[in-house]
């Protein structure tokens, strides 16, 4: 199954992982368990990663280059884990090095971007996937990256009109008052939307990604419209939580969505 990916950065993640898997194969250190976790540096500018294996090198490369090459406090340790789901496959989800959900708000809009579709991939390859012999599910999913496709057409969210990044439902209505009707911002979900689309992630067996619409709307009242990304194409939620009934309409691309929106959405802050 080809897999259409909107950045290099996201392949090149899988690429670290995929050869510090190897690293770790060469050494002895993979060990089988039903959850495990692997030691990430996760780049709150860029989304890059850097696994275990490599951070020591990394580190010693920022101290001996200085500010040129960036800083230590751009990057934050976190756990990449990976859990084996008997009917599903493997799962896989970051947290921060406490075990927390790390939030949008955590890292730059692209940040978070490059490392939700780093996770977003290795979760559709996943899909299904067994360990074979001495071989572990992650191996498995990494074996074979060919089929991961930079997208020549692909539309990031943050370089559309309006986009606003990983602000909160009241400075986002700070932005807005006493804007014109029809005036809106775009921005990452937040943690209840998060939340929310995990489960629908859940029921319904797909990979859901929620933005927030917030729009100036009559007599000065501002609304809240989620948006969701999934594997079938974007669409707006509405009140169903089971993202198969035939009354979503999916679309093919933000674009493509933002034309029912028309009359509500007009103005990009």
């Amino acid at each position: 199954m080809e897999i259409k990916i909107s950045r290099r950065e996201v392949l090149n993640n899988l690429i670290r992982f995929k050869d510090n898997l190897l690293d770790m194969r060469e050494d002895g250190a993979l060990g089988k368990g039903k959850a495990r976790s692997y030691r990430v540096l996760l780049n709150r500018h860029t989304g890059d990663m850097r696994f275990e294996k490599k951070i020591t090198s990394l580190e010693h490369h920022l101290s001996s280059k200085g500010r040129s090459s960036g800083s230590a406090h751009d990057w934050i340790e976190v756990r990449l884990l990976v859990e084996k789901e008997r009917a599903k496959g493997v799962c896989f989800e970051l947290c921060d090095a406490e075990g927390e959900s790390i939030l949008p708000q955590a890292l730059d809009p692209i940040a978070w971007k490059v490392a939700s579709e780093t996770l977003h991939v290795l979760n559709i390859k996943g899909k299904g996937v067994k360990e074979k012999g001495e071989m572990l599910a992650e191996e498995i999913v990494l074996h074979d990256l060919s089929s991961i496709h930079i997208s020549t057409q692909s539309e990031n969210i943050e370089d559309f009109p309006g986009w606003a990044g990983s602000i909160d439902r009241l400075d986002a209505e700070r932005r807005l008052f006493g804007r014109p009707e029809g005036t809106y911002i775009l921005r990452n979900g937040d943690q209840l939307t998060l939340s929310m689309t995990f489960h629908f992630s859940e029921e319904n067996h797909i990979t859901v990604r929620p933005f927030i619409l917030t729009v100036v709307e009559r007599e000065k009242k501002i609304s809240d419209i989620l948006l969701l990304e999934t594997e079938k194409g974007w669409v707006l939620y509405e009140d169903d939580p089971d993202l198969k009934d035939p009354y979503y309409h999916y679309h093919e691309s933000l674009r493509a969505l933002f034309k029912l929106l028309c009359e509500r959405a007009k103005y990009p802050l």
